[in-house]
């Protein structure tokens, strides 16, 4: 419903303040300083793992509108009264501690002999006075419990600990007000506690896989190159399926600088490698990363498996932070509802435990989420694609066509369907602007590699894991937001023609890419590396864009960003380009002309330039030959019909003359800079005029094969156009005082 808004901010507050900004909703100073204490006192002043982006953005948009920082400090940084003094005091003399799936949970009570504002302060007192792993503060007060609830892990939900008395609020803090007595209140919470725990994150969950690893005697230059191609900060060093040691980046910098680039790596490596098995929880691996280890290697069965890094461990936390604002996401309703692919999501699910993960992945999950049909099915496994592949097809009745190279296979079933198989992977790049070389990898890393976070979703279709909506980069949240982010800041000079597509979507879904998007867009452009493209890469996606249905907003983004000089120095992406395109798409219409959109939008776009560089230009972008004629036809030709038919009268057959050589494009384009009223006889009918007479019938009147055939006929149809002759019996007595003359 258009009333309801949904999203992951860490504050409602900022919900709120999003709207009002949307709406571009004018407020006082005073109500920006409220809103701005809300956004601290439900983030914790931006430093709850729940905090997002927009938190700090909604603050700063407060702070723009006038919020009050002496006002802010005074409310934020309130010194505790003496009536709070001393029921801090007996809430911590209160204090009991319990133990939940390990955590250790406090809970202290107490009785307020009057009413006491900022519980929710004293709270955040006495979670900072301790090292448990969360805590609940109950205090009795005019009759009523006020309880506030506290998590420090991601672990223990402080939402669903509030509410077990009714209440509520984010992962990391709640509150609830409780009608019953303190006893109660206490019982309740300590009998409940286990609801309010998140099944543990293990390894398995967080770490990375395959393995990066190298060989003992694989050189320090080397190392180096691996850990640059995948921005790690160090290596596992590995003989076999053995561990048997690490470098960091650190030292293999170092050995560089010592001229040490040619010499094996295991003169440099530590021997000494953490490790730990699948089943070893997230917070057992954040004490040996805390213990001063870079990475942990994840064995299973006694061989290599995984390696988790603090990397790994964070963006570990952030997922679980994310869950627990929206738990238990799950598509298994959407993936029912597309009927026509059940079966093959059955067969990969009954497929799917001989493999780590097996994912559906692309758009297909986007368009899901903005519930669009779709019948792409792109499938991701952590493992062997060609196997499942096979195995697939063999489920399905199909047929299987692999590329051994790539790691990839195309099942193809029933009708004619078909089904994309690949093996997660990982993608670098040599060069800005170059094809990607590719290498296995988790699910995690193959969703990384993607252009936008609303592309970099996938739902797992394994076991007891089918449905589950992988989002590791908050995709869901940009397409409630109607964002498009890009997942890491080197993404456009990666691919240029992300940028493109970034336009595409603009306009396909009313989307906007945010302020950091277009900033990197920007820059990738002034960079001239939109130029470097292949010329197949560009053309396809220009192509792709001038496709979509209404295209005003990519004519004008093109502008906007500079895209279009930045493809040739004369295009031209501007008003005049979307109003000349619409008149050309009406006119194509109108006429029931057959010409591909695409072609009308570049010539509009490609109108002001020098006329003796189109059609190089259109050959550069690998353009067919025919589409390239026409459209340098039509930007060169168009306007000198323009000007004939402006400097005099002509007949219709002079018409037909001018424009039959380079229809339909030429004409049209003239039609389109040029409302002539000849152009308009022409595609209502001009155009179709045809003789009933040919070559035979001039035969058969005694005329020999010659040249004068073909003149005769033109001098025919000429004088038809021009309405002088009309049926075939006019044109034969044509024909007969032609050739006897």
């Amino acid at each position: 419903p258009e009333n309801v808004v949904v999203s992951e901010d860490g504050a409602l507050t900022t919900t709120l303040v999003g709207v009002l900004a949307e709406r571009e909703v004018a407020v006082s100073a005073l109500e920006a300083t409220v809103f701005a204490l809300g956004i601290h006192e439900d983030t914790g002043s931006l430093t709850h793992a729940t905090t997002t982006q927009r938190d700090a953005e909604a603050l700063g948009w407060c702070l723009r509108h006038g919020a009050e920082q002496e006002l802010l400090s005074r409310f934020l940084h309130t010194p505790l009264g003496e009536t709070e003094r001393e029921l801090l005091s007996t809430l911590l003399g209160s204090l009991e501690a319990h133990e939940v799936a390990g955590l250790e949970v406090l809970v202290a009570a107490a009785v307020a002999p009057e009413y006491v504002e900022g519980i929710s302060n004293l709270a955040h007192k006495l979670i900072d006075v301790t090292d448990c792993a969360g805590l609940a503060v109950l205090v009795e007060m005019d009759g009523r419990i006020f309880a506030v609830t506290r998590s420090r892990v991601p672990e223990l939900d402080a939402a669903a600990l509030a509410a077990v008395l009714g209440g509520g609020g984010h992962a990391r803090a709640a509150s609830a007000i409780y009608r019953g007595s303190l006893d109660e209140a206490r019982r309740v919470v300590v009998e409940r506690l286990g609801e309010a725990v998140n099944e543990p994150a293990h390894a398995r969950d967080v770490m990375s896989k395959p393995a990066r690893t190298i060989a003992p005697e694989e050189t320090v230059a080397r190392a180096m190159v691996a850990c640059q191609r995948f921005a790690q900060s160090g290596i596992l060093v590995a003989a076999g399926d053995e561990v048997v040691g690490a470098v960091s980046r650190e030292d293999l910098d170092k050995a560089i600088s010592h001229g040490l680039s040619h010499a094996p790596v295991k003169g440099i490596m530590s021997s000494r490698v953490a490790t730990c098995d699948e089943e070893t929880p997230l917070s057992e691996l954040q004490r040996l990363l805390a213990a001063g280890d870079d990475r942990v290697a994840v064995l299973r069965d006694g061989k290599l498996a995984g390696v988790v890094t603090r990397g790994d461990v964070l963006a570990g936390l952030g997922e679980r932070a994310a869950t627990t604002r929206r738990p238990g996401v799950s598509l298994s309703s959407e993936l029912a509802q597309l009927e026509r692919l059940a079966p093959v999501f059955e067969a990969v699910a009954a497929l799917s435990e001989a493999y780590d993960g097996v994912y559906l992945v692309g758009g297909t999950v986007r368009d899901i989420l903005l519930g669009e049909r779709s019948f792409d099915v792109d499938i991701a496994v952590e493992g062997d694609a060609i196997a499942l592949a096979q195995a697939l097809a063999d489920a399905l009745g199909g047929r299987v066509r692999a590329h051994e190279k790539f790691g990839t296979a195309v099942v193809v079933y029933g009708k004619g369907e078909r089904v994309d198989v690949v093996t997660a992977r990982t993608e670098f790049y040599d060069a800005p602007a170059a094809l990607p070389a590719v290498e296995h990898a988790s699910i995690r890393e193959d969703l990384f590699r993607r252009d936008f976070t609303i592309n970099a979703m996938a739902v797992s279709l394994k076991g007891d894991d089918y449905g589950r909506l992988v989002d590791p980069f908050g995709g869901r949240a940009d397409l409630d937001g109607k964002r498009i982010r890009v997942l890491h800041n080197l993404s456009f000079i990666d691919d240029p023609t992300r940028i493109f597509r970034a336009i595409r979507y603009e306009n396909r879904y009313g989307f906007r890419m945010d302020e950091h998007t277009v900033r990197l867009a920007r820059g990738t452009i002034e960079m001239g590396l939109v130029g470097d493209l292949s010329s197949a890469r560009l053309r396809d996606e220009l192509v792709a864009l001038l496709e979509e249905g209404k295209v005003e907003h990519s004519i004008l983004r093109l502008a906007e960003l500079e895209a279009d000089k930045a493809i040739h120095p004369h295009l031209a992406a501007d008003d005049e380009a979307v109003t000349l395109l619409a008149r050309l798409l009406a006119l194509a219409q109108q006429y029931e002309i057959d010409v591909p959109a695409w072609r009308l939008g570049l010539i509009a776009l490609a109108r002001k330039l020098p006329p003796d560089e189109v059609y190089d230009w259109l050959q550069r972008l690998k353009v067919r030959r025919r589409d390239a004629e026409q459209i340098a036809a039509a930007v060169t030709v168009g306007p000198r019909i323009v000007e004939r038919l402006r400097e005099r009268e002509v007949e219709p057959a002079e018409i037909v003359a001018l424009a039959d050589r380079y229809a339909p494009d030429a004409p049209l384009f003239a039609l389109a800079i040029a409302e002539l009223e000849p152009l308009h006889e022409y595609f209502r009918g001009l155009r179709d005029i045809r003789l009933e007479v040919t070559g035979s019938d001039l035969a058969e009147l005694g005329l020999g094969e010659s040249p004068r055939v073909g003149e005769i006929l033109a001098e025919l149809r000429r004088r038809k156009l021009n309405g002088e002759l009309d049926g075939r019996e006019s044109e034969l007595e044509a024909a007969r005082e032609l050739i006897s003359g």
